[in-house]
């Protein structure tokens, strides 16, 4: 796709759609490094926002950095440019469109890269040689006076057959470390059970991260909930790979491979502490009456389960309870 002879003085062509908290950490590592990138816009007042309103980034070391974009932003009803990466920063629920969108933006070679939660890349099987996961271990939010905080450094993982291109080492590190990787369904699961305890289950009760781990019965709802995920991740034969500063799931699990249960217990009330006040992605979508991703995490889970006559209580419950406050907002 992209000329390796060329990566000491050329950088691929790389274009952002849909600005969210995840794109924001990208664009933010982009612009550190000097990496020329273009945003998307889908409509011509969040284009004239951006032009008029840098975006305020504040890293995990508090610093804080004014990022103006005047001269990344192009409509994307206007533009002729065509790139070798595409970010596809939307909600699952929106990828589809996103993804006709953009499509004759994409140079020959070019590939969308899905930065979204679950597994999107199996809903758009007619796409596979166009598409690279890309498995997000950091926690972005908005914070009320609108700037983005990331509150944990973490990797963004890039996977495709064949792996990306080592281009990526020297696009976003230091601010964003990078793995790239050919395994990139076995880091997609793990994360897919992750986010269905601090996305899925935290949505169900709508209790931040402390209030959910520091609850003993929230922790047991948690540990069977992965419990389920692990089990079905074994029938499938999916080898997980960790995202680094995660845990594995094939430990936090019941089973076999499982660590005692109290250690179990007692990473989760760990990560309680350490992100107390982080309400999730999902759960800030019920605080402010939009419609979550549940379908894409623990709903998949429960899709893909009853595919194959196994059973995931937990996980079903979670989504119910999801879809029944998404129809009281």
């Amino acid at each position: 796709m992209f000329d390796q002879s060329d990566m000491q003085t050329k950088h691929p062509s790389i274009a952002i759609s849909g600005i969210g908290s995840v794109t924001a950490t990208i664009i933010h590592a982009l612009y550190q490094n000097s990496i020329p990138f273009k945003i998307l816009c889908r409509n011509e007042s969040r284009f004239q926002f951006l032009r008029e309103n840098p975006i305020r980034f504040k890293g995990p070391q508090g610093h804080i950095v004014s990022i103006d974009l005047n001269e990344h932003l192009t409509n994307i009803h206007d533009c002729n440019d065509s790139f070798d990466y595409i970010f596809i920063g939307c909600k699952n629920q929106n990828l589809s469109e996103y993804l006709e969108e953009t499509k004759s933006f994409l140079k020959p070679e070019g590939k969308w890269i899905l930065i979204q939660n679950g597994i999107p890349e199996v809903h758009f099987e007619s796409y596979q040689n166009k598409i690279f996961g890309g498995v997000v271990g950091w926690n972005t939010q908005t914070l009320a006076d609108g700037t983005y905080y990331q509150s944990n450094v973490g990797s963004l993982i890039i996977g495709g057959v064949p792996k990306p291109e080592p281009i990526w080492n020297q696009l976003l590190p230091p601010h964003i470390p990078i793995i790239r990787t050919d395994q990139i369904t076995g880091y997609r699961w793990h994360k897919l059970a992750i986010n269905s305890i601090i996305n899925g289950l935290a949505a169900s009760k709508q209790l931040s991260l402390g209030q959910l781990f520091l609850n003993k019965n929230s922790r047991k709802d948690a540990l069977d909930t992965v419990t389920e995920i692990k089990s079905l991740m074994n029938h499938l034969k999916i080898e997980e790979q960790v995202v680094p500063g995660s845990f594995p799931i094939q430990k936090l699990g019941g089973g076999k491979g499982a660590m005692p249960i109290w250690i179990r217990h007692l990473i989760l009330i760990l990560l309680g502490l350490k992100y107390y006040k982080i309400r999730t992605s999902m759960v800030q979508d019920l605080d402010h009456g939009r419609k979550t991703e549940i379908d894409f995490i623990n709903g998949e889970v429960v899709k893909i389960a009853n595919n194959y006559r196994i059973q995931v209580p937990k996980n079903e419950w979670i989504v119910a309870k999801v879809k029944e406050l998404e129809k009281s907002l």
